[in-house]
């Protein structure tokens, strides 16, 4: 029932927004904060479409850019998840364009947020800004990525990273990813799903980074926010209302796992070669 519901009100809300705002690149002031944002596969837009929703009605002063890093034609959801190295290609595109943000707006606050698939690219982006200082928070929303991936070199360039997980997010992240793969070419249940755990061969410099990392499981009261622990929950307009802002500013109202979590699911998260396009 929840599968449905969530849907519901997503394909509601989506639809609201497409129709009255369509889809634009940038929206809002970029002087003050602002909040780069991916989609998962497909290209439909529904996550930056529903964040754009959820902070006009709170009012929050926080512009959005968003970022189409999909294959074309739209919703060729094999070539988005599966294209490796396209991905990756995507991810040094976003750093150049993140970086280009940053000195075109030196006193901006830049917040990331990808949703699904949309985070591998995300990470993938901040793997090439190490230590430069451009990200305030990273926000991965069910992130399609294996729970073994290892983190730290992202981490190195935000200052705080929350990853939004639903153990009942069984369909997408669970047998979809188990038989289809993670965006980084992995089988078995995602990191947004079970979460993330320790990768293998952390060392401690690896460790301290993962001290940036909190991790929000989601938890039965969520259903009063319309997230009933289903894939699009955590792009329910009622959900972001209330907990979008919080969590970019580091200031979640949800109980926070921090860092990575100890424990090695069997079976799960293992090696696949996924197609070399």
């Amino acid at each position: 029932m929840g599968f449905i519901l969530n849907r519901a009100y997503a394909i509601r809300d989506y639809s609201a927004e497409l129709m009255r705002y369509g889809v634009r690149e940038v929206v809002g002031d970029m002087d003050h904060e602002v909040v780069f944002v991916l989609d998962g596969i497909g290209g439909t837009q529904i996550a930056p479409l529903m964040m754009r929703r959820a902070l006009r009605q709170t009012n929050a002063p926080i512009g959005s850019i968003l970022f189409d890093w999909h294959c074309k034609p739209r919703l060729d959801i094999f070539g988005d998840l599966m294209w490796l190295r396209r991905n990756r290609l995507m991810g040094a595109k976003l750093a150049r364009k993140l970086l280009a943000f940053r000195r075109a707006h030196p006193a901006t606050r830049i917040h990331l947020s990808a949703f699904s698939g949309g985070a591998g690219i995300a990470v993938f982006a901040c793997e090439h800004l190490a230590d430069k200082g451009v990200v305030d928070t990273l926000l991965l929303g069910c992130p399609a990525l294996s729970p073994s991936y290892n983190l730290a070199p992202a981490l190195r360039a935000v200052r705080r990273c929350y990853s939004l997980n639903s153990h009942r997010d069984r369909f997408l992240l669970g047998i979809g990813t188990t038989i289809f793969g993670t965006t980084d070419r992995r089988f078995g249940s995602a990191a947004g799903r079970l979460g993330f755990s320790v990768p293998p061969g952390a060392g401690p410099a690896d460790l301290r980074m993962y001290e940036r990392l909190g991790q929000i499981q989601w938890i039965s009261s969520l259903r009063a926010d319309k997230h009933y622990g289903g894939h699009t929950g955590w792009v329910s307009t009622a959900f972001l209302r209330r907990h979008l802002v919080p969590i970019l500013h580091g200031e979640p109202l949800l109980p926070v796992h921090r860092g990575a979590i100890a424990r090695d699911e069997p079976g799960e998260n293992r090696h696949g070669g996924g197609p070399s396009r």
